[in-house]
């Protein structure tokens, strides 16, 4: 699984400077921390009508938040290394599609 809306969801924060949930999966060290900060961005933005101007929430696909902690469950480390892996590519700057406003 590739994870892409998560990585979608954590990508509108970063274009607003709000770099809190990216930094708290990338350092995470225990199954908690990372679904704190899941928790708390599926919070931000489901409450959001914009979360800085002109960036509009997304929610990610509830497979993949429930994938990610399957993943978590199975095997810690693997799990913290998949969040922070997710982390750095909602850093990292989306190779745009012909056609795509995103």
């Amino acid at each position: 699984m590739s994870f892409d809306s998560i990585v979608k969801m954590l990508r509108k924060f970063v274009l607003c400077e709000q770099y809190s949930f990216v930094d708290r999966l990338a350092n995470a060290t225990s199954k908690e921390v990372v679904e704190a900060a899941l928790y708390e961005a599926l919070r931000a933005s489901r409450v959001s009508g914009e979360i800085c101007e002109g960036v509009t929430p997304y929610i990610a696909n509830e497979d993949e938040i429930k994938e990610l902690l399957e993943v978590l469950d199975r095997d810690l480390n693997e799990g913290l290394d998949l969040a922070k892996k997710i982390a750095i590519k909602a850093l990292s700057i989306p190779v745009r599609r012909e056609g795509s406003k995103e």
